[in-house]
């Protein structure tokens, strides 16, 4: 799930961020919002950093520009510290970081250190969804309703699986009820079905499923469980057979437990103001966030992931089309949610501009955005949430209106939708 960004209805304005504020998240990746950091601690770093552009060919002035770019915006934030990644495929690539990984030790971010990724989690579950119900083996189809598994949950018997996908069932979200669980036993696992229980008890939004759109991470934790049931895999078994080893993602994993690798990077969070501000939270169980928010990255396995999701990542170009649609209510200014993906179209020809997703868990924020006319990739992780998950946003847009069309290429004619 996630709290407040990406784990999910923590204070719930992700999505008004993600979506309602389309233009605004144009800026930040040309599709997506972002997350932030810690604000308030003396002992953040003054923003230094390393780069890294081995072999890369990019332009030396565009490098310079976006150097600069990353130290005022970061210098403007309270976050530890920040790691960008853009690669534009016969351009080069440029990867930098500014700050540190561990407050304690004084470790500065670099580009091979895991943690927590949040809701970009979404896209990939869905995405094994996707590919699952393609192949037409499992007895799942996207207009199959819920009452199939949870004949109980409300409203079961009008929401379908496609509405779990692009949030338009009507769940509500999570809300600041998840984040004081999280804060009064941030080591608690409790089971899948507890947490769809919970989904249940919760007060739904005020349209019919769907007629609307409520980013909710429940939606997402029933999808689960429903891939599990058909299939007889466990979710993170699907997640490494289908996405982890097909697209080389391997410093990758589903970690329900929050468990992260080294090399690693700690995350600070200001979600609980009876704890220490920040908090280290890189021991913290992602058990309330699971099929939501469980995974763990790193900076290069999630630019394979962004290739990846611009490849289709697996799934039938008919249900491809499905994805890109925009779920009802979730569109503004050519910027909706799709089926676990953000979808970013030109107003005017309607062409996919971009494909990607955030993610926030406590103490962490994460943003991909693959560009469509030029297969380029943009990453940014940071290890700071600033009891908004949105300080991360101030990087991103500062960097975003560097980008030049080499990135983000304007169509000239119209598309089909």
């Amino acid at each position: 799930m996630s709290r407040r960004v990406d784990r999910d209805g923590g204070r719930r304005s992700l999505l008004r961020t993600v979506i309602g504020l389309a233009a605004a998240a144009a800026l930040c990746t040309g599709l997506t919002a972002c997350v932030t950091a810690p604000a308030a601690s003396d002992a953040s770093p003054t923003p230094t950093g390393q780069g890294r552009t081995p072999g890369s060919s990019m332009d030396p002035e565009l490098v310079t520009a976006l150097e600069a770019a990353l130290d005022e915006s970061f210098g403007a934030t309270q976050l530890p510290g920040i790691l960008v990644g853009l690669w534009i495929p016969g351009h080069g690539e440029w990867v930098a970081s500014r700050g540190t990984a561990n407050l304690e030790t004084g470790e500065p971010m670099k580009a091979g250190n895991q943690q927590k990724i949040g809701s970009i989690t979404k896209s990939i579950v869905t995405s094994v969804a996707l590919q699952i119900i393609g192949e037409g083996t499992s007895g799942i189809a996207l207009e199959d309703t819920i009452d199939r598994w949870y004949p109980e949950f409300p409203e079961a018997s009008r929401i379908t699986v496609r509405m779990l996908m692009n949030m338009s069932s009507g769940i509500g979200p999570p809300g600041m009820e998840q984040i004081e669980r999280i804060c009064a036993d941030p080591q608690a696992s409790p089971d899948p079905e507890r947490v769809i229980a919970i989904g249940a008890a919760t007060p739904r939004t005020g349209f019919a499923p769907g007629e609307g759109f409520s980013y909710s991470g429940f939606n997402t934790f029933i999808l689960g469980r429903i891939l599990e049931r058909q299939t007889g895999d466990d979710l993170a078994g699907l997640i490494q057979a289908r996405i982890i080893e097909p697209f080389g993602m391997n410093r990758s994993r589903f970690a329900p437990d929050g468990q992260v690798e080294a090399p690693s990077t700690h995350g600070y969070s200001l979600f609980c103001p009876g704890m220490p501000q920040p908090t280290d939270t890189i021991e913290w169980s992602n058990a309330e966030s699971w099929a939501a928010g469980g995974m763990v990255s790193t900076l290069d396995d999630m630019h394979a992931w962004g290739r990846a999701l611009g490849s289709g990542a697996g799934i039938a170009p008919d249900l491809l089309r499905a994805r890109y649609a925009a779920a009802p209510g979730s569109e503004t200014d050519g910027l909706g949610y799709g089926l676990g993906v953000m979808v970013h179209r030109d107003v005017a020809t309607r062409c996919i501009l971009a494909l990607g997703h955030t993610g926030a868990e406590p103490g962490y924020g994460t943003n991909v955005t693959y560009f469509t006319g030029t297969d380029a990739v943009f990453v940014a992780f940071a290890n700071g949430d600033g009891g908004t998950g949105e300080e991360i946003f101030q990087v991103t847009q500062a960097l975003r209106p560097l980008f030049p069309s080499t990135v983000s290429e304007v169509p000239t004619q119209t598309c089909s939708e």
